[in-house]
């Protein structure tokens, strides 16, 4: 029987959300998931948000793909209508209620496009865990926008196949070192 003991998250947009809400979850449950480990994730352009406004948010909140009124609506939808706040820990990761200490996390890298407004809260959230001493680079895009790297029409841009490139050898670094093959 083969077991799968290593979790390797990786998503786009509001997936990376998820993806790092579940790993969140997973660092909390700690023993009662055993064997199953989360060893790292990828958060491509995560959409983080937060009631207080960043430099990101406030330059380019009406850019491109997503504004700041589209997402607000999207986290509405998403969220229990009693539990809406914008500084909810799947929209949020940087409040503090609950949930495990940073340097608890797996690594993380994270994506960011230079045009992206929620470029910002992204940043800062990878700042939060490399102070505490986790793997956790950032890479930014020059002149991309939200979800460079994963909408169909942009995937074949110099920053997408960069990027493909760039995640792959950091992603074959974590599973190389659990013994397993990755290739791309």
């Amino acid at each position: 029987m083969l077991i799968h003991r290593d979790a390797f998250f990786s998503a786009s947009a509001a997936g990376a959300n998820i993806a790092d809400f579940v790993a969140r979850k997973a660092v909390e449950a700690g023993k009662l998931l055993d064997p199953v480990k989360v060893v790292a994730q990828v958060l491509m352009h995560p959409f983080f948000v937060g009631s207080t406004p960043t430099h990101s948010e406030i330059k380019l909140a009406n850019s491109y793909f997503y504004d700041k009124a589209t997402c607000t609506l999207a986290w509405k939808l998403f969220l229990p209508e009693d539990e809406f706040s914008l500084d909810h820990p799947a929209a949020n990761p940087l409040v503090a209620r609950s949930g495990p200490p940073p340097k608890s996390m797996p690594p993380t890298m994270t994506v960011v496009a230079e045009l992206d407004w929620m470029r910002d809260r992204a940043i800062a959230y990878a700042e939060v865990l490399r102070k505490v001493n986790v793997d956790a680079p950032v890479l930014e895009y020059k002149d991309a926008v939200h979800e460079f790297a994963t909408v169909g029409m942009l995937q074949k841009t110099p920053q997408a196949q960069a990027c493909a490139e760039d995640v792959a050898i950091w992603v074959k670094k974590y599973i190389s070192r659990r013994g397993h093959e990755f290739s791309y």
